[in-house]
């Protein structure tokens, strides 16, 4: 028996005029411009933010030495890792363009251990997109890369960039600031992919232009492949407090959530990024506090373009979103994104409280966003079955709000599809599932199960005609100011 279907059909219509700037709400709900809580945003583009620091300044360039002190554009180090080591806490970390795979190029960088309780880390801001010489900053022209290769280890961590930033229990100080600014996170080097073959439907190739075939899951054979690993790990993880911004970043093709953390008390702002082609879901960040403390936590996550996140398998059974709802923040506030060709959903509303008049007190704001070909807009996840919620009809979900307007259908736009990887595009719009399944009674296994008086069995195959395939990560940075005020803006020049 074999089924096939279409997974995905989309329609674009030419001719379909842009509509205006739609009505904004700031984080109170209040008429003003788009990101009152971030930098200026408008006419595609966004204010790049100032380095600011309370502590040292330390400069990074693939031009300095490990041996330098750092502290001077004359004296850059040349490792990023080495730069977090020596910095004192409230420094700002500043990052020329180049690609920075950590101490001996071991693929990942590390502010604070990755799963030490213990270890509190330390409050730093980092600051891609510097020229060699830090006289310009502009960080879709100078590409501050963390992008892990066949020079790094097979294994790489848990997270390309791991930061910790929280005080010590009994600590008094205030919580201090974290940024993440202008770097690109690509994992698309290192994954392990089948080699592409279109006539060889085992390999997820659905035609001749892109790059690779699907990802190959850490439990299959790698057969005829490309890259060097099938281990999962997240893009940029955090443990954080305090006030946290992410930034004019690129997540691409990364095997494990690009941005995922957990936030004590504090603000987190992720703003004005690209997130292609990631695994499990692009983006997920729940609160650390104790059940109760809900309300000392909140999230923004807005000016964002979101497209192409993939389920964990190419059965298509779990995860595949672009932002997810999670449980422990009291505010979330999610505008002026757009969410297109997830496999899953663009958004979903996930994670209940485990008490009920704390669930009651939830704001999750979602309002002003542009959806594009996602298998389903928003989905809201209960105890019985899931709610799958059209753009045009999310201001029904009551799970939502109480800020819901503006949400809607993205109309057709040129730029924006034109900024796509078109072989990827047309591969994802054309993606088909086929299921065949066998049954064979003289098998040994269904022998000895008849004799053993068990349920007899058959085997069932699945083949995909595309899954987490390699987008190119330089295309990526093309979706910056594809559309104006919705999705990642282009950053200006500093």
């Amino acid at each position: 028996m074999k089924k096939n279907m279409n997974y995905f059909a989309v329609v674009l219509l030419l001719g379909i005029a842009v509509p205006t700037q739609a009505r904004v709400l700031d984080r109170q709900g209040r008429n003003g411009d788009a990101g009152r809580t971030a930098d200026r945003v408008g006419e595609n583009s966004i204010t790049v933010q100032a380095a600011v620091s309370s502590g040292k300044t330390y400069y990074v360039s693939p031009n300095g030495s490990v041996r330098a002190d750092g502290l001077s554009k004359d004296t850059p180090l040349k490792d990023l890792q080495k730069a977090i080591d020596l910095a004192e806490e409230g420094s700002a970390i500043l990052v020329a363009e180049g690609n920075y795979l950590g101490n001996m190029d071991r693929g990942y960088i590390e502010c604070g251990r990755f799963g030490n309780g213990a270890d509190n880390g330390k409050f730093l801001k980092f600051y891609g997109g510097y020229s060699l010489d830090f006289s310009e900053r502009d960080p879709v022209k100078y590409i501050t890369k963390i992008q892990p290769n066949e020079k790094s280890p097979r294994s790489i961590g848990a997270a390309l960039f791991h930061i910790t930033a929280r005080r010590a229990y009994g600590d008094k100080r205030p919580a201090g600031e974290v940024v993440v600014d202008g770097f690109t996170f690509d994992g698309g080097e290192f994954i392990q992919y089948y080699k592409p073959d279109v006539n060889d439907p085992r390999t997820g190739t659905p035609n001749k232009e892109v790059l690779t075939g699907m990802l190959i899951h850490p439990d299959a054979q790698a057969g005829n492949s490309v890259g060097i690993s099938k281990a999962d790990w997240r893009a940029l993880h955090l443990t954080v407090e305090g006030k946290v911004k992410i930034t004019n970043c690129v997540f691409v093709n990364c095997r494990n959530f690009g941005l995922q953390g957990g936030m004590g008390a504090g603000h987190i702002e992720v703003c004005n990024n690209v997130f292609v082609a990631n695994r499990y879901a692009a983006c997920e960040i729940w609160g650390t506090l104790a059940s109760g403390r809900e309300n000392e936590i909140s999230l923004d996550f807005h000016h964002n373009t979101v497209l192409f996140s993939w389920p964990i398998t190419k059965e298509f059974e779990t995860m595949g979103q672009g932002f997810r709802f999670m449980n422990g923040i009291r505010t979330i506030n999610v505008y002026n994104n757009i969410f297109a060709f997830n496999a899953r959903c663009g958004v979903e509303r996930c994670r209940y409280e485990n008490k009920k008049e704390y669930e009651k007190l939830k704001q999750s704001n979602l309002y002003n966003n542009y959806f594009l070909g996602n298998k389903y807009d928003l989905e809201i996840c209960d105890s019985s079955a899931p709610i799958n919620v059209p753009a045009s009809r999310i201001e029904e979900a009551e799970e939502i709000g109480p800020k819901y307007e503006g949400n809607k259908e993205m109309p057709f736009d040129q730029s924006f599809i034109s900024a796509i990887d078109a072989p990827y595009l047309k591969g994802f719009t054309e993606l088909k599932i086929s299921t065949s399944e066998n049954y064979d009674a003289n098998s040994s296994a269904n022998q000895l199960n008849r004799f053993l008086g068990l349920n007899q069995q058959g085997t069932s195959t699945t083949r995909v005609s595309m899954f987490a395939n390699k987008y190119p990560w330089e295309k990526a940075r093309n979706l910056f100011g594809a559309v104006k005020d919705y999705g990642a803006q282009t950053p200006e020049k500093k």
